[in-house]
């Protein structure tokens, strides 16, 4: 179907200025006005059509949209939804408090936060795709229990800061500030003899591989905090965050712009003038498209439910922008016949 032409509507050129759009539609506002027509319905309906019209190509921003796609609509996708399908995975291989964790200002210090780049091919990112994934990171020393101490010992209070983490310096002579415990890192505790196999830190590397379900419709640049799903955090700490992030390649024929897909095509000169049905490529398939006779080239028309289908049940559509393919050959009795349709005023 194709998308209403919004300068037909308004009766205005492509090439017209912001000005001149604005006259059209004030004319045509009262023209149309209910009070000048009170029992013409079709008038009613003609001014929704109106004030639609304006309202898209009378916005500088959504004109240069519609004149580029033949819709200033872009469904954006965002991670609503998304995350508590990433939290369950996670908090399943143990990965700390899940999305809702809380961070606390005392007590241990929380652990690294990590990054992780998920690459997608245009169709993996299209339909959606379960994921193989590794991770390492850090996490509490099993043969110490995260204390860091050796098997039969423990940490003892740190005698400089008394256990507090924090000691009081005096600075130019009678400015007295609280900083971090020099002796123990902010710890409040030491360690005399050190686990021999995490040297006292009491976090030791773990690899983990698990499958990752990615749903259809995330794009470039998308990224999904996980809370809990970084590196274990010294002595017990928090843990630090996992930052997911996709990278989505590019595809040589389609062009996504939230839900829908974007794609041009060439139609014969023929099939312009006298209308016809074209093949089309989709991510779906091959279907068929309906030109109208005498389709203009920059025309785009539309194909529903053939851009991304999310998983909220949001369907995207497909936006053609058809070119007139000019033979740039003819033979002497297509000349002719051209020249016949000229010098008949077609």
């Amino acid at each position: 179907m194709a998308v209403d032409d919004y300068y037909k509507t308004l009766g205005v050129s492509r090439g017209a200025t912001q000005e001149e759009i604005k006259k059209a539609y004030r004319k045509l506002a009262r023209e149309l006005h209910p009070d000048r027509n009170p029992t013409e319905k079709a008038s009613e309906e003609r001014l929704k059509s109106v004030n639609e019209a304006y309202d898209i190509i009378g916005d500088p921003d959504k004109r240069a949209k519609y004149d580029r796609y033949g819709t200033a609509d872009f469904e954006g996708i965002n991670m609503d939804g998304f995350g508590s399908i990433f939290d369950q995975i996670f908090r399943g291989f143990g990965f700390g408090g899940g999305m809702g964790s809380q961070r606390s200002s005392r007590g241990p210090p929380q652990g690294e936060s990590l990054r992780l780049t998920i690459p997608l091919t245009f169709k993996e990112a299209f339909f959606g795709v379960d994921k193989e994934i590794a991770i390492t990171r850090k996490v509490k020393c099993e043969t110490c229990a995260g204390s860091g101490a050796a098997s039969g010992t423990a940490p003892v209070r740190c005698n400089t800061c008394g256990g507090r983490g924090q000691v009081m310096q005096t600075m130019g002579g009678f400015m007295r500030v609280s900083q971090t415990c020099p002796a123990c890192q902010g710890m409040g505790q030491r360690i005399e003899t050190p686990c021999t196999k995490c040297k006292g830190s009491g976090l030791e590397n773990s690899r983990v591989t698990l499958d990752f379900p990615i749903p259809p419709g995330v794009e470039d640049g998308m990224s999904q905090r996980i809370r809990g799903g970084g590196n274990a955090g010294p002595r017990g700490g928090p843990s630090g965050d996992l930052l997911v992030v996709f990278n989505v390649d590019q595809d040589e024929v389609f062009i996504r712009r939230g839900l829908h897909v974007f794609l041009d095509t060439d139609i014969p000169f023929t099939t312009a003038v006298l209308g016809g049905d074209i093949e089309v490529q989709t991510m779906w398939g091959t279907s068929k498209l309906k030109i109208k006779k005498g389709t203009r080239g920059g025309t785009v028309l539309r194909m529903k439910e053939k851009g991304v289908h999310a998983n909220n049940g949001r369907k995207g559509d497909q936006m053609v922008r058809v070119e007139i393919n000019i033979p740039s050959k003819l033979t002497k009795e297509q000349k002719d016949a051209l020249e016949k349709l000229e010098q008949e005023g077609l």
